[in-house]
């Protein structure tokens, strides 16, 4: 309880004593207001979701790397994603996404998140006036994520070695333009050409 501090060590017993001191008898209203404020405070300095949250994690990640600059870093012969539609039905296209060959292994890089991003607003839906299933400009249409040796992180574990670039493939509303862009293990983010579904 002393300290070599002129007032170190009278802080130090305050303290001490306020801390054994018996808790003050609050009013209902009183002890409400300060739940309330508790609360609020700790809403507060809670984290909060990011301004880009859309879907989920997977999405949330692609359309943070889609901020980056793109087409930048690498060589295009290696990195540039295409997209062609594999099938289409009357509300959604089936589309796939590759990469050239030789890729980004070629490199000792390898692709780790492939996306389809939205290249306009879906006019069908904003003519309604609703904004259930409202497709902005932007946004991120379909993501997946892939392992070093090319295969998807979410699916059948594979006990193969070899390696291949990813192909992605996903369901996509029709009518929509959408772009393919790729993030690599390197940090390298390509955007290729659009495609109207």
């Amino acid at each position: 309880l002393y300290s070599s501090a002129p007032f170190g060590g009278m802080l130090f017993a305050a303290g001490f004593a306020f801390a054994l001191a018996p808790e003050p008898h609050l009013g209902s209203s009183r002890r409400a207001v300060l739940s309330s404020s508790a609360a609020l405070a700790a809403a507060a300095i809670s984290p909060v979701a990011p301004a880009f949250a859309q879907y989920g994690a997977l999405e949330d990640k692609a359309q943070s790397y889609d901020a980056a600059v793109k087409n930048t870093d690498g060589d295009p012969a290696l990195y540039m994603p295409y997209a062609k539609v594999v099938s289409k039905g009357s509300t959604s296209a089936k589309v796939m996404v590759s990469l050239p060959s030789p890729g980004p292994l070629s490199n000792n890089d390898y692709i780790d998140l492939i996306w389809l991003k939205t290249a306009q607003f879906d006019k069908q839906e904003n003519a309604g006036g609703t904004n259930k299933d409202r497709v902005f400009p932007g946004l991120i249409a379909a993501a997946g994520e892939f392992k070093p040796n090319g295969s998807p992180v979410k699916g059948a574990a594979t006990a193969s070695a070899s390696k291949s670039e990813p192909v992605f493939t996903a369901r996509v509303k029709t009518g929509l333009t959408v772009y393919p862009v790729v993030h690599s293990a390197a940090g390298y983010v390509w955007e290729g050409a659009p495609i109207t579904l």
